[in-house]
């Protein structure tokens, strides 16, 4: 069995956090955000996202994932179809769909290999959203490495992530995933993971 998702807690007091969802009139759910926020702070062994280093298409990647995340956590807010726009908005109507399909299989391949918990941040939160936890900064190192040419480091990231479990299906739905998201990561990359030599 893969492992569980959990939203991390919002400091936002239930009945705040509970008014931020609200149904709007029509078809579809519309989740609100609260703009301030509840001002939480980088943990132990997390990050905030402005300090990662990361370019705009990982934080694209970023939020994207976060709204994946939080549907396998909450399955009635159907953030998958936030997801979906997300990725059309940041990536294009072309790209977009591939690259969410790509990093949702990326996912779920982490999610089959790991034992434990996925801590991710709020992404309705925006003081939440500004947190990078040590999951979320792991899986975006490990697309952050790859793009940058480093399979290993990328290999030694999930490998966290996947707490020493199988990586091999993870590794090669990044490789995928690299194929559409950033077509210039060197060669070397897809050669050292094609031999599976790290």
């Amino acid at each position: 069995m893969g492992s569980s998702i959990t939203l991390l807690p919002c400091r936002l007091s239930r009945t705040a956090y509970a008014l931020t969802l609200q149904l709007q009139e029509g078809p579809l759910l519309k989740l609100t955000r609260k703009r301030d926020g509840c001002h939480r702070n980088a943990a132990r062994k997390e990050d905030l996202v402005e300090n990662a280093g990361l370019d705009a298409r990982e934080i694209a990647c970023l939020g994207i994932l976060r709204l994946f995340i939080s549907t396998f956590a909450e399955p009635k807010s159907q953030n998958w179809m936030r997801a979906l726009g997300q990725a059309d908005d940041a990536f294009g109507i072309v790209e977009g769909p591939v690259i969410a399909r790509r990093l949702i299989l990326l996912l779920q391949a982490v999610r089959c290999s790991r034992r434990s918990v996925f801590m991710f941040s709020n992404p309705d939160c925006d003081g939440c959203a500004r947190v990078l936890t040590e999951h979320e900064r792991r899986l975006i190192s490990a697309i952050q490495s790859f793009r940058l040419g480093r399979p290993e480091q990328a290999q030694l990231q999930l490998m966290m992530l996947c707490e020493g479990n199988s990586t091999r299906l993870a590794l090669d739905r990044l490789a995928d995933l690299m194929k559409v998201l950033d077509p210039r990561t060197t060669p070397r990359a897809f050669e050292i993971l094609d031999r599976g030599t790290f």
